[in-house]
């Protein structure tokens, strides 16, 4: 068991759990409710005086056995803050105990911590009608250096119960009848069956749980949001569709409107002046293709053989001259002709029977039909 609990209980609720009148209550003004409480804090504790009179006393949470030095300025409250039930009557500190200063101890619930991930998450477990927990414990009186009386308590745990192992491997020993409260508190020293019985683990439906704020690891964190219960996406609500905003659309919506059959896009087709269509803009998606048009095959690939003899092949865009510029262009290339050596023709002959030619000056599309209707 954690050492974190909470003892916000007032007056009214102790006396109606203990069924202790008022004048049986002791130090109660120096109880104060808090939500988080560690070793070294007070809570409410039910205890029988030698006359068999029930009294609640306001004790600090950690034993400190009554044979510790009177010296001790700083008693550590958290070195016997828990007892095992299982071998509390085999340690002399705790066994010299179970005979007279058994106690019940009254808190609202208590805290345990689950490793998630990267941090340590709280829950609070209590009852689920909210009615107060009796815990079995024992206690001692000591004497301070300077000669106050400190009365202290310890909270005995047993195995923790199935619905509980998940989170901690050790629970208090919970008190859920009142029969059970008499037990612990009869005069007459239980016997090792009885004290067995009292200490099973409580695996009762009425024990609950929740998840509660990180903040109240940190024991200066005080008040009702430390028990809170912690609203967290868990995994089914994790994966649920947005609810879209009044007036606008999901993404599921958005995302079924892409995957669903699209009507045929309408893809206007510009005429021309001759009755023609704009070569390379597409015709309606389910208009019947021309025999003009290149097919394909079944995986989607456009047969070349399709193009020899209806598509028409690229052309090159050629910069029309006027007649003027046709003339001269001739008559250059004539001059050029003519300007050219005898040896010329025997060497490109030679060349041409070895296969190799000589670089030639590139020219265009026009240079060679000017030339050869000029000659």
């Amino acid at each position: 068991m954690c050492a974190r609990a909470r003892c916000s209980l007032c007056r009214e609720e102790a006396a109606k759990k203990a069924d202790v009148p008022a004048e049986n209550w002791k130090d109660v003004d120096k109880f104060e409710p808090k939500y988080n409480i560690q070793p070294g804090s007070k809570a409410l504790v039910v205890v029988k005086t030698d006359e068999g009179k029930k009294t609640i006393q306001a004790m600090q949470w950690g034993l400190v056995p009554s044979w510790t030095k009177e010296g001790e300025t700083k008693p550590d409250f958290f070195r016997m803050f828990n007892a095992r039930s299982e071998t509390v009557a085999e340690k002399s500190v705790f066994s010299r105990l179970l005979g007279s200063k058994r106690c019940i101890v009254l808190l609202n619930g208590f805290y345990e911590w689950a490793q998630e991930h990267k941090i340590k998450q709280p829950y609070f477990i209590h009852y689920s009608d909210e009615r107060v927990m009796a815990i079995a414990g024992l206690y001692d009186n000591w004497k301070d250096a300077e000669g106050n009386w400190l009365t202290t308590f310890t909270i005995l745990t047993t195995d923790s119960s199935k619905k509980l192992q998940w989170l901690h491997d050790r629970m208090p020993v919970l008190l859920p009848t009142e029969e059970m409260e008499a037990a612990w508190l009869s005069e007459e020293v239980p016997d090792a069956k009885q004290f067995m019985r009292i200490c099973e683990p409580y695996n009762g439906e009425d024990l609950q749980w929740h998840p509660v704020t990180t903040a109240m690891s940190k024991a200066s964190f005080q008040g009702p949001d430390c028990c809170k219960p912690l609203k967290r996406k868990s995994i089914t609500t994790f994966f649920q569709p947005k609810a879209a905003p009044e007036g606008g659309i999901t993404r599921e919506a958005v995302k079924e409107e892409q995957t669903s059959p699209s009507a045929p896009q309408q893809i206007k087709v510009e005429e021309k002046a001759d009755g023609g269509s704009v070569p390379g803009v597409k015709k309606e998606d389910n208009a019947p293709h021309s025999s003009q048009s290149a097919s394909a095959d079944d995986a989607g690939h456009v047969k070349e053989e399709d193009f020899g003899s209806t598509a028409a092949a690229p052309q090159q865009d050629v910069k029309q001259e006027s007649p003027k510029q046709n003339e001269q262009r001739g008559h250059n290339s004539k001059r050029t002709a003519e300007a050219a050596p005898e040896g010329t023709s025997a060497k490109k002959a030679k060349n041409g029977k070895q296969g190799s030619s000589p670089p030639t000056t590139k020219r265009g599309p026009m240079d060679s039909f000017l030339i050869k209707n000029t000659i």
